[in-house]
């Protein structure tokens, strides 16, 4: 992106942004605690890799930050927003230290995968970490009771996070090539 104009850089960010909104928005499946399993950590995923760490970022989270405003999920939002965010920026860079072996930029499926996969390993800690902090932090008190309960009822979300890296992941190694075509053929 380094040789776009100002206006070429803001308007892929909306565009990954609006794709990471309305893809998180198509298909969501209610979990227990926190949240929904939905489709969007793909292109959550696929704005860290083409867009780079601080754009990908942006883009990530204010998408996956928006499908929860809108789809009554605001509680989470700002949660969201961080941990997404964060993961597109790993996946960002997990991506450019596979990819310097090429000369050119190519999004080779098995590089987009690995760099998938340490993006939403990072989320599911992510949320993992949030579940456990509001738990202790509705708590009137902190004890090791209150702590491993917490831990305890945040587990309860982590093969549905896992469920939802697995279809990211997948997602992604399929949208990623694709999108950059279609964002780099432009120029």
């Amino acid at each position: 992106m380094d040789n776009l104009t100002n206006s070429e850089k803001k308007v892929r960010v909306l565009l990954l942004a609006a794709l990471t909104c309305v893809a998180t928005m198509i298909v969501k499946l209610p979990i227990p605690g926190n949240g929904y399993v939905n489709l969007g950590d793909g292109f959550m995923l696929a704005c860290g890799m083409i867009l780079g760490p601080l754009p990908g970022a942006l883009a990530a989270g204010t998408g996956s930050a928006l499908a929860d405003l809108i789809n009554g999920y605001s509680y989470i939002a700002p949660a969201t927003f961080v941990i997404k965010a964060l993961s597109a920026t790993v996946a960002a860079f997990v991506y450019r230290i596979l990819a310097r072996k090429y000369v050119i930029a190519r999004y080779s499926y098995m590089d987009v995968s690995i760099a998938g996969a340490a993006g939403e390993l990072f989320m599911i800690i992510g949320y993992y970490a949030y579940d456990v902090f509001r738990i202790i932090y509705g708590s009137d008190r902190l004890s090791r009771t209150i702590l491993s309960q917490a831990s305890r009822t945040a587990a309860v979300s982590l093969p549905y996070n896992l469920l939802q890296a697995a279809i990211g992941v997948t997602i992604t190694a399929v949208a990623t090539p694709l999108l950059a075509k279609l964002l780099i053929r432009g120029k």
